[in-house]
């Protein structure tokens, strides 16, 4: 099996990031941090369709860790174990169904 690095933002730089949320009622900014937390809920289909820093200043999506941007990639990743399920504790539905 061939391996292969994921790129990642230290967890620090979390709380300096804002994404935006696809949603069929309107996009809407949030803290990564409070994305993290509270994830999609039911609705497996919103995720995080840009980021930026709190200044405004453009990111790419890499800088969202991949269980948290509730891709096809990356629910097929959970759901195979390769990645662990973030929203997978009470409370939440399991996003990788």
């Amino acid at each position: 099996m061939v391996g292969f690095v994921l790129p990642m933002t230290k967890q620090a730089d979390h709380e300096q990031i804002i994404v935006t949320i696809a949603h069929p009622s309107g996009d809407i900014d949030a803290p990564l941090d409070t994305w993290k937390e509270e994830g999609p809920g039911p609705r497996r289909f919103v995720r995080p369709v840009a980021s930026k820093t709190v200044d405004g200043r453009p990111l790419p999506l890499r800088a969202i860790p991949l269980q948290y941007r509730n891709t096809w990639l990356s629910r097929t990743l959970i759901r195979l174990g390769i990645l662990e399920n973030p929203w997978s504790h009470p409370g939440n539905s399991d996003t990788a169904k």
